[in-house]
């Protein structure tokens, strides 16, 4: 049986989502957030504390979107783009964008937030992260013209790295960054049943 350690929204619900999509059951053991410091545990089972984990046999991943490739490539599915498909290139570009472009400053949030601290120098910090952010969404609304998914014509690996960091977006109040190709991109999102199957795991 596959096991996949999962918090709520934090990166792991990319593998669930993943998950739903392929129809695949795994066994999900939910923790607190942070594990590291709240099921200390954990630790043995991934020494950097974070969270997703997939258990598969002998195969232990620790990486969210290396974890969703991995499953998507074991089932055969259409959520990736393959080598020599005229849409490969692309794909690795907005695959990276969600994990890479868009995280960064929404984690350096996620981040100051966690310290529970207030002042001059927080706010700058936070301020900085937000305008990071909303100049790197401009990349999106910008992808998205004519399109309904980021590459390929349908839903793929790329939507869910960049799903995740959408939803980040609406956790920190800052829908007002996202322009209207964006939100209705989101909303399509928010609309598949395995991302509400997903994002509904405690």
């Amino acid at each position: 049986m596959t096991t996949v350690y999962h918090a709520t929204n934090t990166r792991s619900m990319r593998v669930l989502w993943v998950l739903e999509e392929l129809g695949v059951k795994a066994e999900i053991k939910s923790l607190p957030f942070p594990p590291s410091k709240l099921q200390p545990d954990y630790l043995a089972v991934n020494p950097t504390g974070t969270v997703p984990t997939l258990v598969d046999g002998s195969v232990r991943l620790t990486e969210s979107m290396a974890i969703c490739e991995y499953l998507a490539a074991k089932h055969h599915s259409s959520l990736l783009v393959g080598p020599g498909d005229p849409a490969r290139t692309d794909f690795v570009q907005w695959l990276w964008y969600g994990e890479s472009t868009l995280m960064t400053p929404l984690s350096r949030m996620a981040t100051v937030g966690r310290l529970q601290r207030k002042g001059a120098d927080i706010d700058a910090v936070l301020e900085d992260a937000r305008g990071n952010a909303g100049v790197r969404l401009t990349a999106l609304e910008w992808r998205l013209e004519g399109r309904d998914f980021l590459v390929a014509g349908r839903l793929t690996l790329a939507d869910i790295s960049a799903g995740y960091p959408l939803h980040l977006v609406g956790l920190f109040g800052m829908d007002r960054l996202l322009g209207p190709r964006s939100t209705a991109y989101r909303e399509r999102l928010r609309a598949r049943p395995a991302y509400q199957r997903a994002i509904a795991v405690p």
